[in-house]
């Protein structure tokens, strides 16, 4: 009877659980989102509760959904967004609200760190300094709020969290690690030098283990939380990009993915890293892979600003997005002129400036709101052509078709319009979902899969095929061209208007 697995992710803007059920092999996904706060400009932040009450409402009701027995439930495999490190004092209790990886508060931090250490930090980390990683959110912490850094005993990321409150485990896995730029991904070690920095205690940093390693099992806190049976094994985890990676079937160097989510993420897999101002750099589940790539910060976070602030009347409606869809096909490509910069807290890749300001531009009395919503659609997309074309350009091959995953790869709208922008053929995966591969690699750890590979082969499928329109493709070169020029001369003025706050 124990042929389920089930996959928990707490992604940048809300939670997912998926059971898959692994006889049928239909999985059955859960969502919740729950709120990033900004309570001041450059500042995102999430309160670690909103997690587990997520995680817990879901669990309950995917088990009671599908008439699940806890009994049959094999292994739980956790996922999370990256970068934010959830602080816990000597109570193990957390410390004030967690900073999200969209924050971009500690841009001052990260530019001293980058100019004295930033060429150690990129040669043993792979990765260059900035406000988005965990290295320079600390030292921000330490820098305004001696209290709260005085108080600091552990420092674990948001689906280690997760597990503790679960199993008790205090843990990380090597590839959250890498993004604190104070682990090593060759060596596989804490970074002490890195951590002296700080001036932190290295025993604050939890004990590293693979992904797929068994870390926990349920507590009797856990089975009242969730409705888990006491016992069942809990797998280390990892982080969501790479599990939606692995759950779109990618096992291959050239094999690439692009991610419709709060953070938008192109991933290549190569044999080799590749490091350097602008690439996100990470090691891969599989040994000897890797999956540097290139990220807009303000990707489906744009869409649903918008929706929030432009779309009152239909905001809480459960399918606003499909209804802003509509609305948006009206329109014609381009937006009739209308462009929108995404770069709502600053701009991850190609530019790693956390000084520039989204913006409208060519605004006139014809436009109406569903144009706005078109032109964030296409701002979003050329956002993410910029990163497509900024990792083409340092020499990483991309083979095949392009992978759309992600929440946003549910919209047929916003799919076309990215796979117009690049001027590529694109497929979409049945399982787009971090926490489907989550409960993959729960299959993994506890041997149902033989390996990562077998756990892809028996689960990862193509749901449909996307050809681009050459007409629309011709219509948005014209248009991203505007959008690049744009964004340099605009780009003194953010910097200006981003240093007066």
């Amino acid at each position: 009877m124990n042929d389920n697995l089930i996959g928990i992710d707490l992604g940048s803007g809300g939670c997912k659980v998926t059971l898959l059920n692994v006889k049928t092999k239909i999985a059955k996904t859960y969502s919740k989102e729950y709120t990033t706060y900004y309570p001041a400009p450059r500042w995102a932040e999430q309160n670690s509760y909103d997690w587990i009450n997520s995680a817990a409402i879901l669990v309950k009701k995917a088990l009671a959904e599908n008439d699940c027995n806890p009994e049959s439930v094999l292994a739980v495999g956790l996922s999370g967004v990256t970068h934010s490190p959830v602080l816990l004092d000597k109570n193990m209790e957390v410390i004030e609200r967690v900073i999200h990886i969209t924050d971009s508060r500690s841009f001052k931090q990260a530019e001293k760190i980058k100019s004295k250490y930033g060429e150690e930090i990129l040669r043993k980390c792979l990765n260059p300094v900035g406000p988005m990683w965990t290295i320079s959110m600390l030292s921000w912490v330490k820098e305004t709020d001696i209290n709260k850094w005085n108080n600091i005993r552990k420092i674990i990321f948001p689906k280690d969290y997760l597990r503790f409150i679960l199993t008790g485990s205090v843990v990380t896995d090597y590839v959250d690690a890498e993004g604190t730029l104070l682990f090593n991904p060759v060596t596989k070690k804490w970074e002490e030098d890195f951590i002296k920095i700080l001036e932190l205690n290295p025993d604050y940093f939890p004990d590293i283990l693979k992904p797929a390693d068994i870390a926990g099992k349920i507590n009797q806190r856990g089975k009242e939380l969730t409705g888990l049976k006491e016992g069942t094994p809990v797998i280390t985890g990892t982080t969501d990009t790479l599990l939606e990676i692995l759950a779109a079937g990618n096992l291959k160097p050239g094999n690439c993915t692009a991610k419709l989510a709060t953070f938008g993420r192109i991933c290549v897999l190569t044999d080799k890293p590749f490091s350097g101002e602008g690439i996100i750099n990470y090691s891969y589940i599989i040994p000897g892979l890797w999956y540097p790539g290139t990220g807009t910060k303000s990707f489906a976070s744009s869409f649903r600003w918008i929706r929030d602030e432009l779309c009152k009347d239909i905001s809480k409606q459960k399918d606003a997005f499909l209804i802003m869809d509509k609305e948006a096909e009206m329109i014609p490509a381009g937006s009739e002129g209308l462009i929108f910069h995404p770069y709502l807290v600053g701009e991850g890749s190609p530019y790693n400036d956390s000084h520039l300001r989204g913006d409208f531009l060519g605004i006139n009395l014809h436009h109406t709101r569903a144009h706005f919503i078109r032109a964030v659609l296409e701002g979003t997309s050329f956002s993410m052509l910029d990163c497509l074309d900024f990792i083409k350009n340092r020499g990483i091959q991309i083979e095949g078709e392009i992978k759309f995953i992600g929440g946003g790869s549910n919209s047929n709208l916003w799919t076309s319009i990215l796979a117009d922008v690049f001027g590529r053929d694109a497929e979409i995966p049945a399982n787009t979902d971090a926490s489907f591969g989550a409960a993959m690699l729960a299959g993994v750890g506890v041997g149902f899969y033989k390996s990562v590979e077998e756990a892809v082969k028996e689960n990862s499928i193509i749901k449909s095929k996307i050809n681009f329109n050459i007409k629309n493709n011709e219509k948005y070169k014209k248009v991203f061209k505007i959008y690049k020029d744009s964004k340099e001369a605009l780009t003194e003025i953010n910097h200006n208007i981003s240093l007066m706050l």
